[in-house]
């Protein structure tokens, strides 16, 4: 499922995701993410707060690209649909999610971890991809691995899980990794003690070694 969108969104190669607990987190931190330099972020639906703070993002900082992720079930994905989300995730390959999305026109991308996940998800029209959890299936080696047979595929991967500042790299430098995501950037303890700053640091640290 081509979409434009994804693509430019996803053009800064990192996607970093967020859990909030609170809705008093969400603007100091999608604001701490901006002042790094850093136009995209997901919000993981692991808490109630998930849908409000999509609303509330999307409606003060509409400059942000603005993604929910851990989308379980169809009602979720429809609550991140009508909070204002632009694009979904799944840690797996629920066909009935992919096909709610697919029918509504949403840019969604799923997770998938074995070849066959992989194919199933390239015959619905998915081109992008999440590989979780990738640090458990070694995930350079992976990736490296189903590179050459999936290549006239022209699938991209979004390896999270396990992702770092210190193995980004060796992930973004494969052909068939658009992007790395992971909760490293803003971490639940920097939310905890309101550090913000320190949230943007680690987007600048991280953008700058992207693009060393």
């Amino acid at each position: 499922m081509e979409n434009e969108l994804l693509h430019i969104a996803l053009s800064q190669r990192i996607l970093p995701a967020v859990t909030f607990s609170s809705a008093d987190e969400v603007l100091p931190v999608a604001e701490a993410m901006l002042r790094g330099g850093l136009r995209v972020m997901e919000v993981t639906f692991r808490t109630a707060v998930a849908a409000e703070a999509i609303t509330i993002i999307r409606k003060n900082l509409p400059e942000m690209f603005l993604g929910a992720g851990t989308l379980l079930s169809g009602a979720q994905l429809k609550q991140a649909m009508d909070a204002g989300a632009q694009f979904g995730l799944a840690p797996g390959f629920n066909h009935t999610i992919c096909k709610n999305a697919f029918d509504d026109n949403f840019p969604f991308i799923p997770g998938v971890m074995t070849p066959s996940e992989i194919e199933s998800a390239a015959e619905m029209g998915f081109e992008i991809l999440k590989l979780f959890p990738a640090s458990p299936l070694n995930g350079v080696h992976f990736l490296k691995a189903v590179q050459d047979p999936y290549q006239s595929l022209q699938i991209k991967f979004i390896p999270m899980g396990g992702i770092s500042l210190n193995n980004m790299n060796d992930y973004l430098q494969l052909k068939n990794v658009i992007a790395v995501g992971g909760s490293w950037l803003a971490t639940n303890e920097f939310i905890k003690a309101g550090q913000f700053d320190k949230i943007t640091e680690s987007v600048k640290e991280a953008l700058f070694k992207i693009n060393y």
